[in-house]
């Protein structure tokens, strides 16, 4: 048995089918709003990698600014975020981490690592963190 995320729950750590069924388990104690926080976080994360893709195609490098959708789960959100490609694909070198306008960060569910120039970068924790590794997986 191995912990995830730092709750106490024990996740059995053979096949993926088991640590899902651990992780739906734990999810139901986890409020529905920040649950779905989470997981429109990692829709808006998968939008971007869209937009950067494109441009990316489009012949844009490493160093080209691209703007971004702020990946806060806020319903209605329309924030944009500018910043190089490769400052995005740095902050999603951990799963679990996303860039938000300031004032949209869900401090319940993640902590804020880094303050930049127009935008946060967060860091899920607990079982938010379990929902944006599960859907990113």
């Amino acid at each position: 048995m191995a912990e995830r995320g730092g709750t106490d729950a024990a996740i059995e750590t053979g096949p993926r089918l088991e640590w899902r069924w651990e992780t739906r388990r734990r999810l139901g104690r986890m409020d529905e709003r920040h649950e779905r926080i989470a997981k429109n976080e990692t829709v808006f994360r998968a939008a971007n990698r869209e937009i950067e893709q494109a441009d990316q195609e489009g012949g844009a490098g490493p160093d080209q600014l691209i703007e971004f959708l702020c990946e806060c789960g806020r319903q209605g959100c329309g924030g944009v975020i500018t910043l190089t490609v490769a400052d995005y694909d740095g902050v999603h070198s951990q799963a679990d981490r996303f860039v938000v306008l300031r004032g949209h960060e869900s401090p319940e569910i993640e902590k804020v690592v880094e303050e930049r120039a127009g935008y946060l970068v967060v860091d899920k924790f607990g079982e938010a963190e379990d929902v944006v590794e599960e859907e990113s997986g």
